[in-house]
């Protein structure tokens, strides 16, 4: 995708975004004559015998009005993308040579995960609907000229600089093809009833609203009843049974 340079104009940030997006494009349906299909009035990234997928790097709830029109005629799979490690790499544009390089840094949260499922909340008890989380090893690429590495501290030094994310390697992938693969994000430790404090003391999270609102929406977990201020959860009725 790297050599193919048609479409790669614009920021650095939709550069980067474009290179993630077709890559990943290629990589879950590589046959170009099932992508960018019509359908309804929407363009769908890819079609295949599983049915649509869309592939959206940030910003879930842009696709709120697609879902609507795609899940009438199939099943949609939405993947989404995130960076959890990268290195740098300072590249000199004029020799081509690697003059530095940081050690491999992590950035994965999951809390950003569920503000990004949260915003699609209204989809995720839809049989037709799945979700692919797709967790990413990738290298951000600096290219500068002159002798001095840049400060990326500095925003006019970034700037001067052309920077190129390359994912380099899938490293994990959560599928959650029906509503009950929400399960997935309950966490151990919880009994009987609980509120959201206790839900989000056994998550060990700073704050679970999104995670709870995620897995109630999905149908993993219902409202009971409340105690003082907080409401009252507990493991929904269908998700014991299939327990």
């Amino acid at each position: 995708m790297m050599n193919d340079n048609k479409g790669f104009h614009g920021s650095v940030g939709t550069q980067n975004e474009k290179l993630i997006h077709a890559s990943l494009k290629n990589y879950y349906a590589p046959f170009s004559d099932e992508q960018e299909i019509k359908i309804g009035s929407f363009f769908a990234d890819a079609v295949s015998e599983d049915g649509i997928f869309e592939i959206q790097t940030r910003a879930l709830y842009r696709l709120k009005e697609k879902l609507r029109t795609f899940l009438e005629y199939s099943r949609v799979t939405v993947v989404h993308p995130v960076v959890g490690e990268y290195r740098t790499l300072f590249i000199n544009e004029d020799s081509g040579e690697i003059v530095d390089e940081t050690p491999p840094r992590k950035q994965y949260s999951k809390l950003k995960i569920f503000d990004e499922l949260y915003s699609i909340r209204e989809f995720l008890n839809d049989e037709n609907l799945s979700v692919i989380l797709v967790r990413l090893k990738a290298e951000k690429r600096v290219y500068f000229h002159g002798e001095k590495v840049p400060d990326m501290r500095s925003k006019a030094a970034r700037k001067q600089c052309l920077i190129k994310t390359v994912p380099l390697e899938i490293t994990e992938e959560l599928r959650l093809d029906i509503p009950r693969d929400y399960a997935v994000f309950l966490p151990d430790g919880l009994s009987g009833k609980f509120t959201k404090k206790q839900l989000c003391k056994a998550a060990r999270e700073s704050r679970s609203s999104l995670r709870t609102e995620v897995l109630r929406t999905a149908g993993i977990i219902e409202k009971v009843g409340e105690v003082g201020r907080e409401f009252l959860y507990e493991v929904s009725e269908k998700e014991r049974a299939n327990w």
